[in-house]
């Protein structure tokens, strides 16, 4: 059985789909979770008031992680409030509709703040901290199919996703020596709010594709985060791990 009792967990994004299912199934097995959140107040109370059922302590709070000052201060407060974090899961983003030649300037600028340097925020932090407390830390990054293969009028989000998978390898590479494992999960379609009305508009075209003829919901894509960030994968590094019922069938 994976536990994490006596383990401390910093997931981005927690407040709906992935990242709320991922911040339940951490506290379910033990964790202490902190999550942050961007506006929706409600939905991250809502998550809080799931999880403050296990024994193990959690913590939510609004956070612009676009902003590398506030990122900061809210790691050092999370390190301050539970003496070490182990296991960072880069899971915030955003996905929105763009064609190249409708995609303005600041359309392109604020998904590769929220999906990719937010990644870089939190990671530089939690780093610095792991390696100084010499922590055989877990980071966990959340891609996507569409940096894999591109994705259509989502050029922004497939590039901050591809940017995603080459960071993991980096890191994976660089940080091994210090027992920090670095790791990504590719989900492909994945029913949540964010796709929602996507999918209720081409479900039939989307499931044509999948092999397994089925849609994940965000459990089936927080279960394989979790096992990324447990000990049973203390020797899987620098891996793209995609959970997509075989819709892209590659490494």
């Amino acid at each position: 059985m994976i536990n994490f009792k006596d383990k401390t967990v910093i997931v981005t994004g927690g407040s709906r789909g992935i990242g709320a299912a991922t911040v339940e199934l951490f506290a379910e097995l033990g964790a202490n979770v902190a999550f942050v959140y961007h506006s929706n107040h409600g939905a991250a109370k809502e998550v809080l008031t799931k999880v403050q059922k296990f024994s193990a302590t959690s913590y939510c709070q609004s956070v612009d992680i676009t902003n590398y000052d506030e990122v900061k201060k809210f790691v050092n407060e999370m390190i301050l409030k539970y003496s070490q974090i182990d296991i960072l899961v880069n899971n915030a983003g955003i996905w929105e509709y763009g064609s190249i030649e409708k995609m303005s300037v600041d359309d392109w600028k604020r998904t590769i703040d929220i999906n990719l340097h937010s990644v870089f925020y939190f990671t530089k932090t939690i780093v610095n901290h792991m390696k100084n407390k010499k922590i055989s830390g877990k980071i966990v990054n959340i891609a996507s199919t569409a940096g894999q293969r591109g994705e259509a009028y989502h050029s922004h989000y497939a590039a901050s996703k591809g940017a995603i998978i080459s960071f993991t390898k980096s890191l994976a590479s660089e940080l091994g020596p210090s027992g920090i494992t670095v790791n990504c999960v590719a989900p492909g379609w994945v029913a949540t709010d964010m796709s929602k009305e996507a999918i209720e508009n081409d479900n039939n075209k989307i499931i044509e594709v999948i092999p397994l003829g089925k849609i994940p919901c965000a459990e089936n894509i927080a279960k394989p985060i979790v096992f990324l960030a447990s000990d049973w994968a203390e020797a899987i590094t620098g891996e793209i791990l995609n959970v997509n019922s075989g819709s892209v069938l590659c490494g």
